[in-house]
Parts: structure tokens; sequence; C-alpha cells
């Protein structure tokens, strides 16, 4: 007995001395993958038939595919969302930052920051891709944040003119412009090449990490990409869509993009203790068209508050502790990450209060706290949703519709108990959260 306590006593104190590396080594890699407008009807998983996906499809199989999860309807107010765990009206970021006359507009890094929360424990983090919750030009605040290293597409140069993100593009790498280094290239390449870089030191190093890959794509200008058959079409950027007919191109070289990332993780044995998060930041361009199930063809919704601006994928992968090929009907709302990312890793929550729910229950197969409703607003327009209808903040009751019926009318001569009582209810979210 005296040699087992003497034994005990000494693993004990070996495992106090570990260093805080070793120790993090428990902790879950984070991989989070963020696309451009890409709503649900751009995935085979979800039901869409014109467009080709196969690596996010094989991710949502072996991932629990959540069927109700909304951005708001444009990137910059989503992205603020995403990071802070709060509502625009909340976090100060309501308008998406498209014009340089809107560079005095942005996310304040006195908000909140999952980043942050990440670094506290232990956690590299990095963020490559598009940052647009401020312009970089003017205000750069990934590092405040709690980015350790970044790249990302600068959206306005030295002369204040609007730059590339896709051939020969504009980045900034830890502060440093790069775009003489990359002539001629193409900026999603040179991105994912920095991440997996990122990835692979981490796990060298068996570091914990938060890998976060904000790409542009498949946003506007649609242009070739490098497996594109026809690459006749490259212009500047002047203000261009471009062609909608390399869209297809664009999400394929997406996709093979994730496949890269998945594959990586597996040759570096981590990929067992890595959650893989995709979503997308809003619904698909208004300008596109795309197939839904053998007869219906969705029109791109971005930048309305309809399903078809808001409604967006949602994958979850953790082996060994997210069932496979499991679906979730709960609402998610962007704000919900911030405190799901902290519960899945241990960090801690922030004193500054935040609006988002930890759906991280239902990661892990437990019932949780479903959220009754969601919240979504573009400027001053804002609406509250439940799972049968939506209200917005001028009094306007909305049933919710399938992705090809909208956009919803209001409800007209109706006065029906359940839709009096569903007002109320709704109504009483704006009161509680401030008009």
């Amino acid at each position: 007995m005296k040699y087992i306590f003497i034994f005990v006593t000494l693993m004990l104190a070996v495992l106090a001395a570990l260093p805080a590396t070793a120790q993090a080594m428990t902790k879950p890699n984070i991989v989070l993958i963020l696309a451009d407008d890409m709503g649900i009807e751009c995935l085979s998983a979800y039901g869409g038939t014109s467009l080709k996906t196969p690596n996010l499809d094989k991710l949502a199989a072996q991932s629990m595919r959540f069927l109700r999860c909304f951005s708001n309807p444009y990137c910059s107010p989503s992205r603020a969302s995403l990071l802070t765990g709060r509502y625009p009206f909340q976090n100060g970021l309501t308008t998406v930052l498209d014009t340089l006359d809107k560079e005095e507009i942005y996310l304040r890094p006195d908000q909140p920051s999952f980043a942050r929360q990440l670094k506290q424990t232990g956690y590299a983090t990095q963020l490559v891709g598009k940052w647009h919750v401020a312009l970089e030009h003017k205000h750069n605040t990934i590092n405040e944040f709690g980015f350790d290293q970044y790249q990302t597409w600068r959206i306005f140069d030295e002369k204040g003119e609007k730059t590339t993100r896709y051939w020969t593009p504009y980045l900034i790498r830890n502060g440093t412009v790069i775009k003489d280094q990359i002539k001629e290239r193409y900026g999603p390449d040179v991105d994912l090449e920095l991440y997996l870089d990122f990835i692979k030191s981490s796990a060298a190093k068996q570091q914990p990490f938060l890998a976060y890959y904000s790409t542009c794509l498949p946003h506007f200008p649609w242009e070739p990409t490098p497996d594109s058959v026809d690459k006749s079409y490259r212009q500047p950027y002047s203000g261009h869509k471009g062609d909608p007919k390399y869209f297809p191109d664009m999400v394929a070289y997406f996709d093979k993009q994730v496949g890269k990332i998945l594959q990586t993780l597996e040759e570096l044995n981590i990929a067992d203790n890595t959650i893989v998060m995709f979503l997308a930041d809003n619904g698909t361009d208004q300008g596109l068209t795309v197939q839904w199930g053998n007869t219906k063809s969705i029109r791109g919704g971005k930048g309305t508050l309809t399903d078809r601006g808001t409604h967006v994928p949602l994958v979850v992968r953790w082996p060994g502790h997210i069932k496979t090929g499991t679906t979730c009907n709960d609402l998610i709302d962007f704000s919900d990450f911030f405190p799901t990312l902290c519960e899945l890793t241990g960090a801690p929550m922030p004193e500054a209060k935040i609006q988002g729910q930890s759906f991280a229950p239902q990661l892990l197969g437990k019932t949780g706290t479903p959220r009754e409703w969601i919240h979504i607003q573009h400027e001053g327009k804002r609406q509250v949703r439940n799972g049968e209808y939506m209200l917005n903040n001028k009094g306007e009751l909305r049933p919710v519709v399938e992705l090809w019926q909208e956009p919803a009318k209001p409800i007209e001569n109706k006065d029906s108990d359940k839709e009096a009582t569903v007002r109320k209810s709704l109504q009483k979210v704006f009161d509680v959260l401030g008009k």
C-alpha cells in the first residue's frame, strides 16, 4: 500500500508539472469555414441539383446537418454577429461595408470576440480570407479581436480604389500588403496555402488551434477559376459582377478547397480531435438562379429579409462526439456560434453580455435549450422569426413559406387566435430587445 501511495503521488506531481501546451492537447481544434453568398439551395446535401459539391456533401454525411440556420441578409452584419455573439443593433455594425464613405463604420474592438476567448485558453488563432467588419485601409482591428495571424483581402488600396480579390489579388498579411509577391496568382489559392501552413505548424507544436477560413468564394465578380475550361473572361475590378456562367466553377473550386482542408486533417492524424464547422454568411446573390429538386428554380435573395436571403447551410463534424449523418431542426442564429465555441473548447465566456445561445448540447446528442425565435437585421430593418411566422419592426406579420414561394405576403383580413398569439409573442421579443 505504501508503494502504491508513493506511485500515485509521483504521477500527480508529473501531471501537475506538465507544460500548458501538453495539457491543452486534449482541447479540440476548430476549423471554421465560412462561404460567401451561398444559400442552402447551392448544396446537394440540402436538395440543390445544379451545382457540384462532392466534398461538402461528404462532409455533411459525416456531420450533423442543421436545417434551420439563419444569417443576416448581408455579410458585414453576419460576420460581426458571428464574431461577437451579438445582434447588429447591439454590436453597432448594421450595414454592409461596400463603399469608401463607410470607412468610419466598423466593429469596435471593445466588442466581444470568440477568438479572444479561445486565445485565453491557449489556442493559436488565425483568420484567412475576408474580414469585412472594418475597412482595413483605415481601421485594421484583426489582431485586437484575438487573431494572432491573418491574411485578408483589403477592399480599398492607398488611392481609395476598389481592389481585386481573385486574380492578382490585393492581400495584406499580418499588416503588410503582399500584392507584388502574388501577381497573376489566384487569391483563394494564396489564402489556402497560408491556412494549411498554419494548421500544420500548430499540429507540429501540439497546440490547439482556431483556423477561420473566411473565403471570398463564390461571391462576385464571377470570374474563371484555375480549373475553368474557358478562361477568356478576366477583367480588372470596375464595379462589374462578372459572368454568372462562372458561378458553378467558383462553387466547385471552393468545394475542392474544402476537400484539401479535410485531407490535410487526415494526413496530420488530427481529424478526430478537430471540430469542423461549415456555413455561409448570407443567401445567394439575387443575380443567380439555382435549381432545387427536379422542377424548382430558386432565385437568390441576398439583401432581403426573406429565407432566400438568410437561410444558410450549417454542418458540424467532430468524429466520436457528433453522431454522423444526423440532422437538427432547431433554429440557429449567427450569434449562437460564440457561446457554442466557448462551451465546446472550455473557453470562458466574456464579462460583457452576449445574445447568442449555445447549441453545443444538440451537437453532443442532448436536447439542450432550443431557440424559440431568431433575429435578423439590415440597417433599420429588423425581423424576428419562429418556426411558422416572421414579424418585422413595422408590425407586419408574414407566414414562413418554402423558398420558391417567397417573398411571403403579409397576412390580411385575418384575426385568428393563433396569429394573435404569435404576434403577441414575437412582439414581446422586440419589446425585450428594444425597438
